[in-house]
């Protein structure tokens, strides 16, 4: 499981200030990716009758500005995220071979995008698709509309903060199962005050994600956009470790047992093994009227389904009541 630490508009345009978040990240966060949004064609990603026009446009870094901040991340060895607003973030931004590119649910399926990421995007970049507050068939479009096979969905949406109630993992679970063939992040936008924001982020983590994103801030509590869910970077590091306990606990899927299932599942002083109900003789057929199942000292090579399979054959040994059955028993 990677952890991603969401830097997003939480600058205000303040390049000193997003430089020093960034820094901080790399230098002391256990963040894997850190991921910034890129905007260079403004008038294409906002209408100028939006309330926000006039502010946010005063928030824009250039493309040396971007460059600068992603070397910071590059020369960190740390992972990087991209999430491009328009075409000319795109093209810019796939050009700086990240490791992940995303498009956020507000512009899903906004086809322009979709082409020149058609266009531009590496098929070894794991294409981020924001699916928080689409339905099926929107999620449906995109998926069938880029064809990219490297793709993973980011579930979780941003409220200001957002409501745990509304993120709903049952219907994220049910998603999930429709898109077996891919990859799974949560994005999670708690308040920063809740007493409960750990313990949602990783049920949420829990929920079969390989990602899980959050909000950082160097300025914790302090009102600016996105401030409503942004984590220090010490809750960061804090919740890095649980979920690398989360990652511990799912182990690596294996069917086959490992040494602690092993030892656990010794037949004898664990698992229950079959002894010989009587004294039996030599040459005689193994069958289940011989054996009774009990937990014992004695260890046996034999598992009970052995033991099953094992009816049938004859006996190469006398054996007493209570000897435990072992592969030596038999001819």
């Amino acid at each position: 499981m990677k952890l991603i630490a969401e830097t997003a508009w939480h600058h205000e345009g303040d390049f000193d200030f997003m430089k020093n978040l960034v820094t901080e990240i790399c230098n002391k966060s256990s963040a894997d990716i850190v991921k910034m949004h890129i905007t260079l064609n403004y008038d294409e990603y906002m209408d100028k009758s939006h309330s926000l026009y006039e502010l946010v446009k005063t928030w824009l870094f250039n493309e040396d500005q971007w460059c600068e901040l992603i070397n910071i991340v590059r020369s960190s060895k740390k992972e990087l995220m991209l999430l491009l607003n328009d075409e000319k973030a795109i093209e810019f931004g796939t050009s700086q071979s990240p490791e992940y590119v995303e498009i956020h649910s507000v512009c899903l399926n906004d086809i322009f995008l979709l082409d020149s990421l058609k266009k531009h995007l590496n098929k070894n970049v794991k294409l981020v698709l924001g699916v928080g507050g689409t339905d099926i068939e929107e999620i449906d479009h995109a998926i069938n509309y880029i064809k990219h096979e490297n793709t993973l969905l980011m579930f979780g949406f941003q409220n200001f903060p957002t409501v745990y109630k509304d993120v709903n993992l049952n219907k994220v679970r049910r998603i999930m199962s429709l898109y077996s063939g891919f990859d799974f992040g949560y994005a999670d936008h708690t308040a920063w005050d809740n007493d409960n924001n750990q313990l949602i982020t990783l049920l949420g983590a829990a929920s079969g994600m390989s990602f899980v994103e959050k909000h950082v801030t160097t300025k914790y509590g302090e009102e600016r956009i996105d401030w409503s869910a942004a984590i220090s970077i010490d809750m960061f590091n804090e919740l890095s470790d649980k979920l690398q306990v989360l990652n511990d606990l799912n182990g690596d899927g294996e069917l086959q047992m490992n040494q602690g299932e092993i030892a656990y599942s010794i037949f004898g002083p664990m698992k229950k093994a079959a002894v010989f109900g009587s004294n039996v003789k030599k040459g005689d057929v193994f069958s289940k009227e011989m054996i009774k199942f009990r937990r014992t000292e004695n260890i046996s090579d034999m598992s009970q389904i052995n033991i099953i399979q094992a009816f049938g054959k004859v006996l190469a040994e006398n054996v007493r009541v209570g000897q435990v059955v072992m592969h030596s028993s038999f001819e």
